[in-house]
């Protein structure tokens, strides 16, 4: 049995690749700064205390392991100071000990595009979380080429049943027979999001077939309008009232608070396209490929389960 050392349990990624990987019969070993905040399915023996900033601390942690899932991320608003910073660590690591290290990339680093992003498209990011990003994966590609082997997961903005802090949690509200949704975007915008759940099962299944040193992969995701959401609200027999989301008061806030000033900052996500290519998944896990219909994701959202 494969052992993954998970980074992050506690957050959206983390939590979700755990199980997952969990259902692929893998073993699954939890570095924590808090014993409380590991999931009760995962054995005491396999709950580690101590802090992923510390590169010690993760080297012991990740004796034995197979597989490091990287799932810390830094506040919104510490992204210059903190993720190359808590990302070094790990990346050491699995240099050192020749292991593999998962991370979940996103959509920061490319500009807008009419056409799907596939994983060969050169990156070119248009804001300072964007390069952050790149500098990112640039040191896991440079990793790679010093004993550690590297699989990025990229995927656009998280939705599930257990997901926290993410934009739906912001936008939606649901009843039983109807539903209000403020949308962020115009009628004819179609915004890039990711069925965590999905993703993760998906991701599992890629980490059991043969990968290069440094391997990319796209999730192809659910490239929505509003149409769309509206449909699979009417399967479900639920109306849904559309509103338009208030940019202007989340503009005031940012002011205010540094977090929300930085959620502005990538409005232009909202506006112009930015999708992944998910053909490359899709055709390496043939039949096994997991795909949810929104209908059926927003059962799940509703009962949280």
């Amino acid at each position: 049995m494969k052992t993954a050392l998970i980074l992050g349990i506690s957050g959206n990624f983390g939590a979700q690749m755990a199980m997952a990987l969990h259902g692929e019969n893998w073993q699954i070993r939890a570095l924590v700064r808090d014993k409380s905040k590991a999931p009760n399915w995962i054995s005491s023996e396999n709950v580690w205390l101590g802090d992923a900033s510390d590169e010690k601390t993760v080297e012991q942690a990740a004796a034995g392991v197979d597989l490091i899932v990287y799932g810390v991320n830094p506040t919104y608003d510490r992204w210059p100071q903190d993720a190359l910073r808590l990302l070094e660590p790990s990346v050491r690591v699995a240099e050192k000990h020749n292991l593999r290290l998962l991370f979940p990339g996103n959509v920061y680093n490319f500009a807008p595009s009419s056409e799907p992003i596939t994983e060969d498209t050169s990156m070119s990011p248009v804001t300072e979380k964007g390069v952050i990003r790149v500098n990112m994966e640039q040191r896991l590609r440079l990793a790679s080429q010093q004993g550690a082997s590297i699989t990025i997961v990229r995927a656009g903005d998280y939705i599930g049943p257990k997901t926290q802090l993410g934009w739906l949690d912001a936008i939606l509200k649901q009843k039983q027979d109807r539903a209000t949704m403020q949308f962020p975007h115009d009628e004819q915008h179609e915004h890039f999001w990711c069925y965590l759940p999905d993703f993760c099962a998906n991701t599992a299944k890629l980490m059991s077939l043969p990968q290069s040193r440094f391997e990319v992969w796209h999730d192809e995701g659910l490239t929505l309008s509003q149409k769309d959401w509206q449909q699979a609200f009417l399967a479900n027999g639920q109306l849904l009232k559309t509103t338009r989301f208030s940019w202007w008061l989340l503009k005031v806030i940012g002011f205010f608070k540094p977090v929300i000033g930085e959620v502005v900052k990538m409005q232009y996500l909202w506006q112009q396209p930015v999708i992944l290519s998910g053909k490359k998944m899709r055709k390496a896990l043939g039949e096994n490929f997991q795909s949810t219909p929104l209908s059926e994701i927003l059962l799940t959202l509703q009962t949280g389960q």
